[in-house]
């Protein structure tokens, strides 16, 4: 971060002292970007576009990822690819980004047609090949991407083509080939990333515990919907999201933005700052979802499920905060988050045992803090919403203080952008197809865990 802050005062000085140059406006904009600095950003990009950067269309791309995966907002981030491709048609970036613009937004045709077009233009890049793959509604062994991603898997050491060579044969049925390939994209994918210092993290949310949580000074404030990956925060968020009362931000990166500020990261908690460093907090966060067109008389959802690491820092600045704890069958979690190509910050996410571990310091977290204040913290279970959606939706609402709306449960309709790996499956109804889904790796996972396998969650929470 202190180099990115730096490249940014320099760069800035730069635009000062060569306001014509339309280079200086396009790097300063690239380091107000990774600063979080969104709109500074996006008027810059916009300066070098005016100035007559050569190559307009890599600043449109530009600008158009910022709204697509900074602001949520799709519309301009589908107007500024448009304006890229008008001037190249050929442009790889504006073409890939454009197929993954459909893919958030649901709309798998215009999703396999633009991978199919990003592959025709890099043949031998293994991403637009891995997305295609994905995107389709129905896979056949005889597919030609199919064949062609595993011919690719072949010579390759990329991880994504394993993960979605994984994610092809279990839809194929080949679970055999699908736990070899899972083996080997973790294999490859666990090199980024030291040993999971297991001590450490466990030193780190007990001290995080000793942190006391208020009680709500509102009952209509944020959601805040935190816990494990893969335990069903993307579709909780959709639920909400048709709702009328509700606005969902998505995986919003301000608080983990602030948690780096704050000597935080991803998965280990950062200082719970001072009475005036929250007031901060909270005046930003009002920011953020101004500058991402939140209408401010609703009610928006949080969903970035390593908040959990941070849930005493964020209940602190948002004082009439709520959060909800997404949990699943344990077993279930960890095959998906062993399927999940996660930021090498998550460490633990490429070792079955790790993945145990961590959803056990999960389990604990979230028990410690329901019962210390339960007006903010609830656990909510997927296995729960899946056998009795109406009726658990109802608790739900009410513990939120929002009356219940039926057509929460026709989410699945709803046309929003949707960036976390679950982008197809919550474009589905609900159905109980995903539970129990551990099973078709039962051998496997037996010969790692012994007779623990057959533990339920809480079982396996008692044995802590």
């Amino acid at each position: 971060m202190t180099d990115a802050k730096a490249e940014y005062e320099r760069w800035r000085h730069r635009v000062e002292q060569a306001p014509r140059d339309p280079l200086a406006h396009f790097n300063f904009a690239w380091w107000a970007s990774r600063l979080g600095q969104f709109s500074r950003a996006i008027k810059a990009y916009e300066q070098a576009i005016a100035l007559g950067i050569s190559q307009p269309e890599e600043a449109m791309t530009n600008i158009a990822s910022i709204y697509s995966e900074r602001l949520a907002r799709s519309t301009d981030a589908q107007a500024w690819l448009l304006q890229a491709l008008q001037c190249n048609g050929d442009y790889f970036p504006a073409v890939f980004n454009r197929a993954h613009l459909a893919e958030q937004l649901g709309d798998r045709e215009g999703a396999e047609a633009g991978f199919t077009r990003a592959c025709q233009l890099q043949p031998n890049n293994p991403l637009p090949l891995t997305r295609l793959v994905e995107a389709a509604r129905v896979v056949r062994s005889s597919d030609s991407s199919v064949i062609q991603l595993r011919q690719l898997a072949e010579t390759s050491d990329d991880p994504d083509v394993f993960y979605a060579l994984a994610k092809v044969e279990e839809r194929l049925g080949n679970t055999d080939a699908a736990w070899l390939a899972l083996e080997t994209a973790n294999r490859y994918d666990g090199k980024r990333a030291p040993a999971w210092p297991h001590e450490l993290i466990k030193k780190s949310y007990d001290t995080l515990k000793q942190h006391q949580i208020e009680r709500s000074s509102g009952s209509k404030g944020p959601v805040f919907i935190v816990g494990m990956f893969r335990t069903g925060s993307t579709l909780l968020e959709q639920i909400l999201a048709a709702h009328t009362a509700f606005t969902p931000l998505g995986e919003s990166e301000f608080w983990p933005r602030t948690i780096a500020a704050s000597g935080g990261a991803m998965v280990v908690p950062g200082q719970v700052p001072v009475a005036e460093q929250l007031e901060v907090s909270r005046s930003q966060f009002r920011e953020h979802l101004i500058e991402r067109g939140v209408d401010l008389s609703r009610r928006v959802t949080d969903k970035r499920p390593d908040n959990l690491y941070h849930l005493p820092l964020i209940a602190k600045a948002i004082p009439d905060a709520r959060f909800i704890i997404t949990e699943r069958d344990w077993r279930d979690t960890l095959i998906s988050v062993y399927g999940t190509r996660l930021h090498p910050q998550h460490g633990y996410a490429t070792s079955p045992l790790s993945i145990k571990t961590q959803l056990e310091q999960c389990s604990s977290l979230a028990t410690h803090w329901q019962a210390m204040a339960p007006d903010r913290v609830r656990r909510f279970a997927y296995e729960d919403l899946v056998a009795k959606p109406e009726s658990t939706m109802r608790a739900l609402f009410e513990w939120l203080g929002e009356s219940w709306e039926p057509e929460c449960l026709e989410f699945h309709r709803l046309t929003n952008p949707v960036l976390t790996a679950s982008v197809w499956q919550v474009r589905e109804p609900l159905s109980t197809t995903r539970q129990g889904r551990w099973r078709q790796y039962d051998a496997p996972l037996q010969s790692i865990f012994g007779d623990e396998l057959y533990l339920s969650s809480d079982a396996l929470a008692g044995t802590q």
